[in-house]
C-alpha cells in the first residue's frame, strides 16, 4: 500500500489527459463545454480551444491548432517537463534507497 502513496500521480493525471487528446479526432462529435465562463454566456476565455489546440498539434495541424489557441504548443512542452520531472523524482525516491 505504501507504493501507491509513492506513486507521482500529477504525472499519472497529466500523461493520461496528453494520451486522452492524442486519441481524439477533433471535429467527429458535437463539441460539449465544461468552461463556466462560456457556460454563463460570455464570449471569451483564455482557457477555451485549448484542449482541442493540444488534440489538432497531436494530428500534426499546425496551423489549425494555432487558430484554437495560440498557447497549444506551449502548453505541451511545459506538460511534458512536467511529467518528466515528476517522474525522474519518483524513481530518485523510490528506487535509490
Amino acid at each position: 500500500m505504501r507504493f501507491l502513496n509513492r506513486i507521482p500521480w500529477e504525472a499519472v493525471i497529466w500523461l493520461g489527459g496528453l494520451i486522452s487528446l492524442a486519441f481524439y479526432i477533433p471535429g467527429a462529435e458535437p463539441h460539449v463545454t465544461l468552461c463556466p465562463l462560456r457556460n454563463l454566456g460570455f464570449g471569451f476565455c483564455p482557457g477555451c480551444g485549448l484542449g482541442r489546440s493540444i488534440a489538432h498539434l497531436f494530428h500534426g495541424d499546425l496551423a489549425q491548432s494555432l487558430s484554437l489557441h495560440p498557447l497549444g504548443i506551449f502548453a505541451v512542452i511545459i506538460l511534458s517537463f512536467r511529467i518528466i520531472h515528476l517522474t525522474k523524482l519518483y524513481y530518485i525516491t523510490v528506487w535509490r534507497k
